[in-house]
């Protein structure tokens, strides 16, 4: 029988940030279910010290989160902790204990953390980030922000045509997607997982970036880019008061009429700039999916209108492409 890790809610759980509201609500049962999921595992891989350790971040983690919402009393969380602990601990023992069986048992549960590790991203690593300034060595080469269920099989390597010129492409773990925009530019879409990954557009036709006044480039590209609150610490980016697309000076994707991605980087190099837009891609990707219209504009120039649609399928592609390698 698994020895249940009573052990792993210390005394860390006071005093802990806020969690933050995400995409998708954390409910108190859900983080610590996912906190007892994980302790479970670190049992198994007691012969294992690094996963044992990571497993143990994992766990702290998740009960810091369910810790941290005050939704229960102290003795209706215990309440909760003991009933789900039972619960799994019982499902376990279930399961025969004869090679991996209760390891692939755990796993397979624990992609479901997975996926509200994901849609609480921000929530998730800022408690991490706490937790890990208590204890460096536990939570050491974020230990706490690894997989949790199962490791995804290998992307396959694709090459896809859809409408409007777009292509598609997976190599590793790189979600790609890419299309002429205007004379001499390119419109690429390049993804690592659904948290990172940047849009950038590319061409001899665009304004050259002087990387000896770096800093002055910056704040022209930058010119009419504000930032939307959308909680405690996410912002998005949006545009300065008073400011409409037609307006705009500054460089940025805009979605539906909306600023959706502004300038975070550039270069020329070879006689080629790049643009790299956009900062928090987690809110960048829903708006482009659903989005009907795509306009890029460069020191309030328009360089060119994409319609969205008319790609067809390429962005349940991207999505699938981006859902079996959430990790990057």
């Amino acid at each position: 029988m698994p020895r249940y890790a009573l052990s792993l809610i210390p005394a860390l759980l006071v005093a802990v940030p806020a969690a933050a509201a995400d995409e998708a609500p954390l409910t108190h049962e859900a983080a610590m279910r996912c906190g007892v999921l994980n302790s479970l595992m670190a049992v198994l891989e007691e012969g294992d010290a690094e996963k044992n350790r990571a497993r143990n971040a994992m766990a702290l983690t998740w009960f810091s989160l369910a810790n941290d919402m005050k939704s229960l009393d102290e003795g209706g969380g215990r309440a909760v902790f003991d009933r789900v602990h039972s619960e799994e601990g019982e499902a376990v023992v279930a399961v025969s204990a004869e090679g991996a069986a209760r390891a692939d048992h755990l796993l397979k549960r624990l992609d479901a953390c997975d996926e509200l590790k994901y849609a609480n991203a921000s929530a998730y690593r800022s408690m991490a980030d706490f937790l890990a300034s208590a204890d460096a060595a536990q939570f050491a080469g974020d230990a706490a922000l690894r997989r949790q269920g199962k490791e995804p099989p290998p992307l396959p390597e694709k090459d896809l045509t859809f409408g409007d010129g777009w292509t598609f492409q997976s190599r590793g773990n790189n979600c790609t997607a890419t299309r002429p925009l205007g004379k001499g530019l390119t419109l690429q879409l390049a993804y690592t997982n659904f948290s990172d990954g940047y849009i950038w557009v590319s061409g001899k036709g665009l304004p050259r970036i002087d990387g000896d006044a770096y800093e002055a480039e910056e704040a022209k590209h930058g010119r009419g880019a504000g930032s939307i609150q959308v909680d405690e610490e996410n912002f998005i980016d949006g545009l300065d008061p008073g400011l409409t697309y037609a307006s705009f000076p500054g460089t940025a994707v805009f979605i539906d009429g909306e600023a959706a991605a502004r300038f975070v980087y550039g270069e020329t190099s070879d006689g080629e700039t790049n643009y790299k837009l956009g900062s928090i891609q987690s809110h960048v990707w829903p708006r482009i999916k659903k989005g009907k219209e795509l306009r890029v504009k460069a020191l309030g120039k328009e360089l060119g209108v994409v319609q969205l649609p008319a790609a067809g399928g390429l962005w349940a592609e991207m999505q699938s492409c981006i859902d079996q390698y959430p990790d990057g």
